[in-house]
């Protein structure tokens, strides 16, 4: 990477169409914020574009509910698609920038919208990919660099198809044999527990415990250890007096006032 290029992970943009909106329940929504939640993905722009029967192209601003808080005014993914007005004609933008950070040429960016039929809905997302950010950081330091990079298209899939299948069958079988040894520890931990008397103090604790060794290897982010707490208390093994007691010790520690 030069000095001139901007300090950022791979960014990607994508376009998804649907002829209508009655099954949008969230779900979308929530499958990136435990993206973004676990530091894989960061939400830099997203819009939901709808083209009425008469080819007006009209969009809705998702950021509040999709994308990273920023008080910075964003309409990159219009910039990108030249959409109503905006991106003119990619002055100051080098169409090589455009290439090199998105893989698209921006002839081809400012072709997307051209797949909105009349009446048809789009969600536009474009999102930083920080894990690879963080693997070229490290590689870069290893005196790597990068010689190319991209998605396979299905027709280059089908090379190795075959194998791909295979591998991803062999793994969901390692995966199930480790969900149940899984469940099997948790059922003995829970039989262990049962048989003591542990105070509401001793439980908080080793819930607590828990949610730390969770972050600490990597299959907990911290993001997402408030809501593992939340569940805990939901679960009724840590008592919400408690965790109230210890976010004001976290504000005050921290020079925040409480809400």
């Amino acid at each position: 990477m030069s000095d001139g290029e901007p300090n950022v992970g791979p960014l990607q943009i994508v376009l998804v169409g649907f002829e209508t909106t009655e099954r949008f329940r969230g779900d979308i929504a929530r499958e990136l914020g435990l993206l973004s939640g676990r530091g894989m993905v960061r939400v830099l722009d997203a819009r939901l574009f709808h083209r009425s029967e008469e080819g007006k192209l009209t969009e809705i601003d998702l950021n509040p509910v999709l994308a990273a808080a920023t008080d910075q005014p964003n309409r990159a993914i219009a910039h990108l698609l030249g959409a109503n007005g905006a991106g003119g004609n990619g002055a100051g933008h080098p169409a090589e920038a455009f290439a090199r950070t998105t893989g698209f040429a921006l002839e081809d960016l400012r072709r997307l919208t051209d797949e909105i039929g009349p009446g048809d809905y789009a969600a536009a997302v474009l999102v930083e990919h920080l894990w690879a950010g963080r693997l070229r950081e490290v590689v870069r330091e290893a005196g790597g660099r990068l010689l190319g990079q991209g998605f396979l298209t299905p027709e280059v899939v089908m090379i190795v198809g075959a194998e791909i299948q295979a591998r991803a069958e062999a793994e969901a079988a390692i995966e199930l044999a480790e969900a149940a040894r899984g469940a099997a520890l948790i059922d003995a931990l829970e039989r262990f527990a049962d048989s003591g008397t542990g105070s509401i103090e001793d439980r908080s604790l080793g819930a607590a415990q828990v949610v730390r060794v969770l972050v600490d290897t990597g299959f907990l982010h911290e993001p997402e250890a408030e809501a593992a707490i939340d569940a805990l208390v939901t679960a009724g093994l840590i008592e919400s007096a408690m965790v109230q007691a210890a976010i004001a010790e976290a504000q005050d520690a921290l020079g925040d006032e409480p809400d």
